[in-house]
């Protein structure tokens, strides 16, 4: 404690410097105002769009030496012109009406002639690369002898794999690749379920019926379709027709069944595929069955019509019989009565009957 004498302490000058070292005191504990705000909207606006030039400069001169034929199939430049530029791929021509069925956005026949077989639509799915690109749309088609029933609470996947009746898979491509690509890939998902002693010959001979087709070997666009049918074991590869001149055949052993079952099997490679089937194959059914049953009616109809458009002439025939046999008949008995009434009046006394 510091005691002051009571003349300086009563001192006018002493009071102002006391009240000033108050006030310095106070000043240096309070905190410095923040400096005021400069908006900067002129210089982010420059900023985002100098950025947005930069990345549009590469783009540009990424697609620009993707155009160029030493690296226009590249992997990285087919995916950025999957992903920058429209696919080009060419509107489907077949009529969106009962002979046409649209499985997400590709229009394919309801049904397809391969041979003497007719092979029925009946569903099918996306096949995806890491979730992000959509490569192809696989469509199958079943022939008659699957469809047991009218409304079957699944369908027999099953059945269909390990089944020697007609079937095909329809691949219609969405991401151009090569046709050694897709060989490739398709052999990655048979190696494992095919007979370990024939394995390496198959994936040898499906490789070559792939990549020897003319069509392939240009590589593989959107719009591009594959036809890979299975019958009796024998496996038919073609390209741009189910029954193209060119397609190849395969009998080699378990290819069918390990080829269907990367799609249908317990645990398939691809699910989309199967859960499309199992919506399409019930469909598949009842309208298979509406149209025999139609055509059952339709013939039984005819059947009645043709005979009631008979029966008119039948009855004019019958009628014109009846009056000839009467003809007949009355000629023949004239003809009797003649004779008798003859005899009678030659045989009597006097020549009279």
């Amino acid at each position: 404690t510091i005691t002051l004498p009571l003349e300086v302490m009563s001192s006018p000058a002493a009071s102002k410097d006391w009240l000033a070292s108050e006030m310095d005191l106070e000043a240096a504990a309070t905190p410095p105002p923040p400096p005021p705000r400069r908006r900067c909207w002129g210089r982010c606006c420059l900023a985002a769009f100098c950025s947005l030039a930069v990345m549009a400069l590469a783009i540009g001169g990424s697609l620009a030496l993707c155009s160029t034929s030493s690296l226009a199939e590249c992997k990285l430049c087919r995916g950025l012109n999957y992903l920058l530029l429209p696919s080009g791929e060419p509107a489907s021509n077949l009529p969106h009406d009962a002979s046409t069925r649209i499985l997400n956005g590709v229009a394919f026949p309801s049904a397809l002639a391969v041979g003497d077989e007719e092979l029925w639509f009946s569903g099918g799915g996306d096949r995806y690369e890491y979730g992000l690109v959509k490569v192809y749309t696989a469509a199958s088609y079943l022939s008659r002898d699957y469809f047991h029933e009218c409304d079957p609470a699944e369908a027999p996947f099953s059945e269909i794999v390990a089944s020697g009746d007609a079937k095909m898979m329809v691949l219609h491509m969405h991401y151009p690749a090569s046709i050694d690509e897709v060989a490739e890939s398709i052999n990655k998902h048979l190696a494992p379920r095919l007979p370990q002693a024939t394995a390496a010959t198959t994936l040898r001979h499906l490789s070559g019926a792939l990549t020897s087709n003319k069509i392939a070997q240009g590589g593989l666009h959107p719009g591009d379709e594959i036809f890979l049918s299975c019958e009796a074991g024998t496996m038919s590869v073609a390209f741009g027709a189910a029954d193209d001149a060119s397609k190849k055949a395969l009998s080699e052993p378990g290819l069918c069944e390990a080829f269907w079952g990367i799609y249908l099997s317990k645990s398939p490679v691809f699910d989309a595929v199967k859960e499309g089937m199992a919506r399409g194959f019930p469909e598949r059914a009842a309208a298979l069955c509406g149209v025999e049953a139609e055509a059952l009616s339709g013939g039984w109809a005819q059947d009645l019509a043709a005979s009631a458009a008979a029966l008119p002439q039948s009855a004019a025939w019958s009628a014109a019989a009846l009056e000839h046999e009467a003809e007949v008949l009355e000629h023949t008995v004239e003809e009797d009565l003649s004779s008798l009434a003859a005899k009678l009046r030659g045989g009597g006394p006097g020549g009279e009957a």
